[in-house]
């Protein structure tokens, strides 16, 4: 029942008992009690009893109604104040409301929708405060860690071009070359951060406008050249890489450059965050409406915390004091351009049990 209809029910109820209250007691006294105890009553004095009696039936009628009506609603006014102060606890006189048998009293069953939608945005709301607090923390986290990250490169590159200016040491071409390939290298990690921060800002922005140029091609052939690729990187060469195909060919549309960083970033994954000499199987499949890429590893694995929090965007699973070259931002990036591309990304991951991540995305005919 819709509290509208609920009140106007309670009303009409307690406005016929107001009436029929009225008009009994009345009746009872000047039929009753005034004439039992001899008092008489002229017709002038009957009409000032009457509306005595009316009057004051009246100011306690009001008087009830207030009670009935309007507490239960200073109470939700109150609990409501409580919750735009942020705080999103109980109040402490919610026991009031309830009997002891933990029903609602009548009065406050009227308005029980509206004190049940209270009970669930307060907790709703310590959820997102505690959520809130959760990422503001992680966020200061990675911004220490970018710091790091970018500071790190920076110091090689100053303390190798101070070495370089030095006027008191004669430098060999190869030894000059050795400073200039360092610094070379440090540039481009810094080049590397620099462009994820902003591949970050353009995934999210509110209108989605990341210039995707998509092309339907095989999925099957594209995969394996990237394994290939990451097969000949130095990085992966103490790692057994695996790929296998059922069937031969599947088409899908997507943009070549990220779908590669997508791969990229998952099997490198794979690689830096475990010990050498592990199996790494990346597997595709047709899973009807979808292309299935899975990526497998026998590694480490992942604690919970880790797999809750691996697509969020400020999560590092290091500290800064640990030597990574990660922002923080490739799973993040993994996790939006899959949705660019209309397709889903999981993750399943015990300690000691290695990773499984599992892309799905649409199928498309060949045009």
């Amino acid at each position: 029942m819709r509290i509208k209809t609920r009140f106007t029910i309670h009303l009409a109820l307690g406005l016929v008992l107001w009436l029929l209250g009225t008009g009994i007691l009345i009746v009872i006294l000047l039929e009753g009690l005034l004439p039992l105890l001899g008092i008489p009553i002229s017709m002038d004095h009957e009409g000032l009893i009457v509306g005595g009696i009316f009057g004051a039936s009246a100011l306690l009628c009001i008087a009830l109604f207030g009670w009935y009506f309007g507490g239960p609603i200073g109470f939700i006014m109150a609990w409501i104040h409580q919750l735009s102060q942020d705080n999103y606890k109980q109040p402490d006189n919610m026991s009031k409301i309830y009997t002891r048998k933990g029903k609602l009293r009548m009065r406050y069953r009227l308005y029980q929708e509206v004190l049940q939608h209270l009970q669930s945005l307060g907790t709703i709301l310590q959820a997102n405060d505690v959520e809130r607090t959760q990422i503001e923390q992680a966020k200061q986290e990675w911004i220490a860690g970018i710091s790091h990250d970018l500071k790190t490169p920076l110091t090689y590159i100053k303390g190798y071009s101070t070495l370089l200016l030095n006027e008191q040491y004669e430098w060999s071409k190869e030894e000059a070359i050795s400073f200039i390939r360092e610094m070379d290298g440090k540039g481009k990690h810094m080049e590397e951060l620099i462009h994820d921060l902003s591949l970050v800002t353009q995934l999210n922005r509110a209108d989605g406008s990341l210039p995707l140029q998509k092309t339907n091609q095989d999925i099957v052939e594209f995969t394996k050249r990237v394994v290939a690729d990451i097969s000949n990187n130095p990085q992966a060469t103490n790692y057994l890489l695996h790929f296998e195909a059922d069937p031969p060919a599947i088409h899908v549309d997507f943009d070549e450059k990220y779908m590669q960083r997508i791969l990229q970033n998952i099997m490198m994954n794979s690689i830096i965050h475990n010990p050498e000499h592990i199996d790494i199987y990346v597997q595709i499949a047709d899973d009807g409406e979808h292309a299935a890429i899975r990526v497998m590893d026998n590694g480490i694995g992942m604690p919970a915390h880790t797999v809750e929090n691996l697509f969020q965007q400020y999560y590092r699973g290091t500290t800064t004091e640990s030597s990574s070259d990660g922002t923080g931002l490739g799973m993040a990036i993994v996790y939006k351009l899959v949705q660019a591309h209309d397709g889903t990304i999981t993750v399943e991951s015990e300690p000691s049990l290695g990773t499984t991540f599992t892309i799905l995305l649409p199928k498309k005919g060949l045009s």
